[in-house]
């Protein structure tokens, strides 16, 4: 995919409906690697200081999310 084909398609999904994740800002380097490593880069995003030390991940599949929550090394804030 294209970096436009990537961002119309993020954008289609992100205006719809999608499944949120919050995480402590002292984690975003290795929430943004286990993204990399394990989704493919259209099915996520990352919006940075959503509040104070939390940024918050969206993903377009539920299974994702739960993968991401059962997986990661980290403390989700549930």
């Amino acid at each position: 995919m294209l970096p436009t084909d990537i961002s119309d398609y993020k954008r289609s999904w992100m205006m719809a409906n999608y499944f949120k994740v919050t995480v402590h800002s002292d984690f975003r380097r290795e929430s943004i690697e286990w993204c990399k490593g394990n989704l493919p880069q259209h099915v996520w995003d990352i919006k940075r200081f959503t509040d104070v030390y939390q940024d918050t991940i969206r993903f377009e599949l539920e299974k994702d999310l739960l993968a991401f929550m059962s997986n990661a090394d980290f403390k989700v804030w549930r």
